[in-house]
């Protein structure tokens, strides 16, 4: 029933940035724990990230290997070229339903999994979400996700949706709740409670802004429940011993009160390009590594006066991207600046 969102989720946890080799590691040592399946990367971000994701599917560490892309040709492409599943997200902006469903039957054509998310639950109508959700379950996607994104909900409104679509819908349900008001867990387990198929997970709860629910949490609950006993708790503490040990040497302690609800610096510091040029994210404080996106690097450069030239624009985010993952560690925007500045 866990869905393993570390290697993606995770690695957008404001002060990460995971090498090859530690990403790969960390997949290897979640695989040992029993857990089937595993959303690990965003092929459209890096080449390192597309790399990752061929060798994670090439070892057969996971029954079930997921990738995500945005409602595109080229990212679904890209995604099907490296052998795993088809994980697509919505624009968090206005959307043309039709577009979307021809992007879904285009996936669902490579003979993979599909599953798309509809992001941010907390904005919608509920009965807007199930007309939604009951379209796209109609033009092939074989999981609908309901992510909490801006981590708003309550878990009424996550247990009420999630069972009127487990009832009106025909593909599988899976839920991802992010922790803002500190309700990741109870989210989740109402998602539970309500019939949901499959829950997302990180280990130490890690993710954009302050994360999402905890794997050991919730395979604990799962466990206790008689629901799903699949995995394996001893294992999955060798797992937590190598990722605090990163999050110890890359960021330090503070991480763990940066990352509390509402108080925390976390909640404002935003990763994931896709957020950082959203409205919907108000942000004080920007983590960059490899999942940022250009719109945040042309910001930083702005804001200190300089002449901007999209060229060197993407180059000095492909170099952002490129320290990111060969070092391991995150990127500051005075180091942007520099490395733009040596452009011009």
């Amino acid at each position: 029933m866990i869905t393993d969102d570390t290697l993606r989720e995770g690695l957008q946890a404001p002060g990460i940035s995971f090498s090859y080799a530690e990403k790969l590691e960390l997949a290897k040592l979640i695989s040992k724990c029993g857990i089937n399946r595993a959303l690990v990367s965003y092929p459209a971000a890096h080449i390192s990230e597309f790399n990752i994701t061929k060798e994670i599917v090439n070892l057969n560490l996971f029954n079930e290997v997921y990738s995500l892309g945005r409602t595109t040709k080229d990212d679904v492409d890209l995604i099907v070229n490296t052998g795993s599943n088809i994980s697509l997200h919505l624009p968090f902006t206005d959307f043309d339903i039709e577009k979307i469903c021809d992007s879904i039957k285009y996936a669902k054509s490579k003979g993979r999994i599909v599953e798309v998310a509809i992001v941010d639950i907390a904005k919608y109508d509920q009965d807007k979400l199930i007309s939604t959700a009951m379209k796209f379950s109609e033009c092939g996607a074989d999981i609908l996700q309901i992510p909490d994104t801006t981590g708003k909900a309550k878990p009424e409104l996550v247990r009420s949706t999630i069972y009127r679509l487990k009832k009106e819908i025909q593909s599988k349900i899976e839920v991802h709740c992010h922790n803002d008001s500190g309700l990741s867990i109870t989210n989740t387990i109402a998602g539970i409670e309500a019939g949901c198929d499959y829950v997302d997970t990180t280990l130490l709860g890690i993710g954009e802004r302050n994360g999402i629910a905890d794997t050991v949490t919730i395979a604990n609950y799962l466990y206790e429940k008689g629901i799903d006993s699949s995995v394996k708790l001893d294992d999955l503490q060798k797992a937590y011993d190598y990722l605090l040990d990163l999050l110890l040497s890359k960021i330090g302690s503070t991480f763990f009160i940066d990352n509390i609800p509402f108080y925390g610096k976390n909640v404002k510091t935003l990763t994931a390009g896709t957020h950082l040029t959203s409205s919907v994210f108000p942000s004080s404080y920007v983590s960059l590594n490899v999942y940022a996106g250009s719109g945040i690097i042309r910001e930083i450069i702005r804001k200190e006066n300089m002449p901007i030239d999209e060229g060197k624009i993407r180059i000095t985010l492909n170099k952002v991207k490129d320290i990111a993952v060969n070092e391991g560690r995150v990127i500051t925007p005075l180091e942007v600046v520099k490395i733009y500045g040596n452009l011009i």
